[in-house]
């Protein structure tokens, strides 16, 4: 009995000794300044923390762990490894070394050093993330990270941009990356505050991308949000607020111009008239009388911008917290244009054995969203562009009649056209959306032998949306919207992300290995319901609801969803960390395609050579790091809509039986059993330097992606019963490839000279887009029942396809000679090229002119700091795309009487050798002059002076008496210079809402589109 008592004790003791915790405490400093969010973990474990404000740690290790070694990274320092032993108290001073690939990155499921990468990527820390007044943190990468394209929708307050990494390689597919969230795949990161953002990790090639597989054909951005830490509990508010503005505007003509031209006009086109069919001039006795009114300005208005923002964080003991509010809100530069979002976060992990340890992350968010019609004539459904209307609306209408209502149709619309008010327009404008959604993630992670874990995922993705739009009759004689209608939508969405995987580390004496195995499974269900009521007699907000109009009642539901299963390996090696391989394999299956064609198998594989390793380079003392690395893989692409595959039946069809008419259904679609994955093949190359102790840092990449079996909506012929309506007009095939080929520059170089510290950040990328292949081509960018751009072997998608304008004939001889262009062409009409030379101008003559895509984009952050002083600069810019200018077609083409450019007006023919580039002021010749051609195309490349912030750091020792460890305040001016040849209102806001659902086919229209706006902001960050 004695014996087995000692047996017990001895087990007990040891069980005890094993479950022993070492309370670790530390201090980090870099000369007299505490060090700030650095992360201390023990390594080959998840055992970590971060430092406070006052550069404290506090952590907790078993006794195990004292054979470990304890890790302590800070971005912008040299990395401290340490034995821990029986050692508990560190007083560190850190060392400066501002080598940016020694990170750790989170690249798919995992997370790895930067000097291990053997892929494409580019990280934007936090830092350069809330510098910007975004309402999304996709906005933040603009200009950021080399290959990867940012534009804005339009400059209107919640429209959200598009991101294109690498170029287009899909038609009508999409080419939206696939966003990661805390490892949870969406398509949308709108809901996110940019201050809960830790860091923005890109990953661009097959080698880094291939883990997500069918998502990742438009490369993978992942997004990492701020955790806490055992240090103590930390209090974090930033505001700021901000007034905004018109960063510019096009000059239009005045009344008395106007008159002048409209006479001008009128006389030319009235020479050799019919006397009974002569077009009036405008009297100068009426012309005196006539007001002078900017329609343009009076739109327009200085709008308040403001975020804030409150975060705590912390931890008791194993669980760590961080919870943050954010509020939101945005005027825009356009009456009657808002947004707002209130989100809040909780992020919580808990370790809770030692080896269990787990965690909730969840945001939280509301938004509403006033729209106006943005960009477009209204035939995407928006209500037309208020700046296109402004434009068209001449100086010489006034707002208001002498009662004070807005004025409509003039008496004289003959003279002063009939375009609508558009400050009426804005004021009876009724659109409002507003999106609530939940999104986040539990988590479980097991420790289940040394060097083994398993993570368990369960995402969930909620969001409801409800829009109400009611358009009022108003106008003369109500002619605008001459029958009022509600229309009411509500949609939501229910997204679940199930994933598992398991990662195994393990070093082999001078060999590391690292492999992940897993599975994820996505579920989405959508619901729609869609409601129009028309004819309210009482056009009052508070009775216009379904169910009081008068008029024809409509309601439609909808209900859907897809799937999509996936299995993964990747394996990581390296040998010494000198040779470097990278292996990936991922099978997907997704419902969007027919049983045949579900399954899709990707892969990729890199490899990596660090040179600076080698015998003949490890003792220079100049090159830091030299990594040459290589990539080849496979990913796919499955966007396209549910069901694609099978025939699409709707009700709402008619049929008659003899005299009678019975409702029915038909086919509204055709599906296409045989369509398949998309797949991307790419092969990437590149080299990563540092020198002088990272001082300087260099990463260049040249990548080529070819895209194959493109997801493409292949338009039917009218023979076969489809008709324009939309009756089973198209079907989805797979037709086509595309290659995407440029190189990719980054450029780093950081100092620091006694109290003053400079760092010089540029990044610059290439890109070439050919259609390699594609039949039938492609016509898009619809204006009315004409299309301007053709996606055709042999060009890049979306090509404009113009007749090209050689000049303004001179005179008679002129006409003569050239190509016949039709009857009634005269001296100071538009000259067409004839392409085909067969002497006549037709649309043979049509031909590629110019892309959309930006040739090269580039990016240009400076930072100064000297003592408690900062300032940041950062220029952005685009080159070698091409905009179509409908606007100008509109203003400058005289098929209506609208107003007219101020440059139109004093660059103008008005007899031979006065111009060659702006014809005629007449009517008559439009038909000619308004044809589409390269006179409406212009170069869109710019540069962009994006932001300019200047801030100041209050000294510690002012501040600890009023219980705050950290404050700093600063000012900033966004889009504050853009230098450009584009005569529009801004070049980057060229997305046309007649295109929706066209894709990167019809970009580079621009309709007079809600521009970005220049605003001037001041800010505050306090820390307690």
């Amino acid at each position: 009995m004695k014996k087995q008592l000692l047996v017990l004790l001895l087990l007990c003791s040891s069980v005890s000794i094993a479950l022993a915790q070492v309370v670790i405490r530390g201090t980090l400093k870099s000369g007299t300044e505490t060090l700030v969010g650095a992360n201390i973990y023990v390594k080959g474990t998840t055992i970590g923390t971060v430092s406070d404000a006052d550069g404290a740690f506090i952590l907790e290790v078993s006794e195990n762990n004292k054979s470990s070694m304890l890790i302590i990274s800070l971005i912008g320092y040299k990395t401290l490894e340490l034995p821990i032993g029986n050692r508990t108290t560190y007083d560190l001073t850190m060392e400066e070394d501002l080598q940016l690939l020694s990170e750790v990155v989170v690249v798919g499921y995992i997370a790895q050093e930067r000097a291990k990468i053997t892929g494409a990527v580019n990280t934007v820390g936090a830092d350069l993330i809330s510098r910007l007044p975004l309402p999304s943190i996709d906005g933040a990468l603009q200009g950021r990270a080399p290959g990867v394209v940012v534009t804005q929708n339009t400059g209107a307050p919640g429209e959200g941009v598009a991101v294109r990494i690498r170029g287009a390689g899909s038609i009508n597919s999409g080419n939206s990356p696939l966003y990661v969230v805390d490892g949870v795949p969406t398509q949308d990161i709108n809901n996110i505050a940019t201050q809960d953002i830790a860091s923005i990790t890109v990953l661009k090639d097959a080698g880094a991308t291939a883990v997500y597989g069918s998502r990742a054909a438009n490369g993978v951005v992942i997004v990492t949000t701020k955790t806490g830490s055992s240090a103590k509990t930390q209090i974090q508010f930033s505001s700021q607020v901000g007034v905004q503005e018109p960063s510019r505007t096009i000059a239009m003509a005045d009344t008395k111009e106007y008159v002048s031209i409209y006479n001008e006009a009128a006389t030319n086109d009235n020479v050799g008239k019919n006397p009974l069919l002569l077009r009036p001039l405008i009297p100068d006795a009426l012309a005196a009388t006539l007001p002078n009114v900017n329609q343009i300005d009076a739109i327009l208005r200085k709008g308040i911008l403001q975020s804030h923002s409150l975060s705590i964080s912390g931890g008791e003991g194993k669980t760590h917290y961080f919870i943050s509010g954010n509020y939101f809100d945005q005027q825009g530069i356009i009456k009657s244009s808002q947004f707002n979002r209130i989100s809040t976060r909780i992020n919580i992990d808990s370790e809770v054995k030692s080896w269990l340890r787990t965690g909730v992350n969840i945001n939280i968010s509301k938004s509403t969203t006033d729209l106006i019609g943005s960009s477009g004539d209204g035939a995407g459904g928006n209500g037309g562009s208020v700046i296109r209307y402004a434009f068209f609306r001449t100086p010489a209408i006034p707002i208001y009649d002498a009662s004070g209502n807005f004025t409509d149709k003039p008496d004289r619309f003959d003279f002063f056209g009939d375009g609508y008010n558009p400050v009426g327009m804005l004021a009876f404008n009724n659109n409002q959306l507003i999106s609530n959604r939940l999104f986040g993630k539990f988590f479980i992670e097991l420790t289940l032998l040394r060097g083994l874990k398993f993570t368990s995922n369960f995402g969930l993705d909620l969001t409801n949306s409800n829009q109400r739009r009611f358009d009022r009759n108003w106008g003369t004689g109500g002619r605008i919207n001459g029958i009022n209608q509600l229309s009411v939508s509500d949609v939501n969405t229910e997204t679940t992300t199930f994933s598992n995987f398991a990662t195994y580390s393990k070093t082999f004496g001078e060999q590391n290995v690292t492999l992940l195995a897993g599975m994820e499974a996505i579920k989405i269900k959508n619901y729609s319901l869609f409601a129009t009521e028309k004819d309210f007699a009482d056009q009052t907000t508070a009775l216009t609801f379904l169910g009081n109009g008068r008029g024809q009642k409509t309601v439609q539901e909808n209900k859907n969803g897809s799937s999509l299963l996936s299995y993964f390996l990747k394996a990581n090696y390296d040998y010494q960390e000198k040779y470097l391989i990278s292996a990936t394999f991922r099978r997907d299956g997704s419902s969007r395609f027919g049983s045949e064609n579900r399954w899709g198998t990707f892969y990729a594989g890199s490899l990596g050579w660090r040179i600076d390793k080698e015998s003949f380079l490890v003792t220079n003392k100049t090159i830091n790091r030299l990594l040459l690395r290589a990539g080849y893989g496979a990913i796919g692409n499955q966007e396209i809509p549910n069901y694609a595959y099978s025939d699409a039946i709707n009700a709402g069809y008619n049929y008659p039986f003899g005299s009678t008419r019975t409702a029915g259904y038909a086919v509204a679609g055709l599906g296409n059993s045989k369509i398949k994955w998309e797949t991307s093949q790419q092969f990437n190359v590149g080299v990563d330097l540092e020198l002088w102790d990272g001082k300087f840092s260099a990463s260049v990449d040249y990548f080529n992606k070819t895209t194959s079996d493109l997801l493409v909506r292949q338009p039917i012929a009218s023979s076969s019963g489809a008709d324009n309506s939309g009756f089973a007009h198209f079907i989805w095939v797979n037709n086509g490839q595309v290659r995407n080929s440029g190189i990719e520059l980054v450029l780093n170089y950081a100092n620091k000279v006694r109290d003053f510290s400079y760092s010089i950040s540029a990044n610059a990328a290439t890109l070439k887009n050919e259609v390699l292949d594609v039949n039938p081509s492609i016509p898009n960018g619809a204006i009315g029942s004409d299309r301007i751009t053709l996606t055709e072997k042999g060009f890049p998608i979306g090509s404009f396809y113009l007749y090209e304008m050689e000049g303004i004939f001179q005179n008679n001889t002129d006409i003569f000679t050239h190509a016949y262009q039709g009857t009634g062409i005269q001296p100071g009409d538009v000259k067409f090229k004839d392409q085909n030379e067969d002497g006549l101008i037709d649309g043979r003559d049509r031909t590629h002119v110019g892309s959309p895509i930006p040739t090269l984009t580039a990016g240009l952050n400076v930072n100064l700091n000297y003592k408690n002083w900062d300032m940041s600069i950062f220029f952005q810019g685009a080159y070698g795309q091409k905009i179509f200018s409908v606007l100008n077609r509109d203003i400058e083409g005289f098929y209506r009487p609208f107003n007219v450019t101020q440059r139109y007006f004093e660059n103008h023919w008005t007899g031979p050798g006065t111009s060659n580039q702006f014809p005629r002021a007449s009517w008559d010749a439009s038909g000619n002059n308004t044809r589409y051609s390269t006179r409406f195309l212009e170069d869109g490349s710019y540069t962009r002076l994006k932001n300019v912030q200047i801030g100041y750091t209050l000294p510690k020792n002012a501040l600890t008496k009023y219980g705050f460890s950290a404050a700093r305040i600063y000012i900033s001016g966004v889009n504050l210079l853009t230098i450009t040849n584009y005569q529009g209102l801004d070049p980057e806001m060229t997305v046309s809402n007649n295109a929706a659902g066209q894709g990167d086919g019809s970009a580079g229209l621009d309709w007079g589109t809600y521009p970005a706006a220049r605003s001037y902001n001041i800010g505050v960050n306090l820390t307690f």
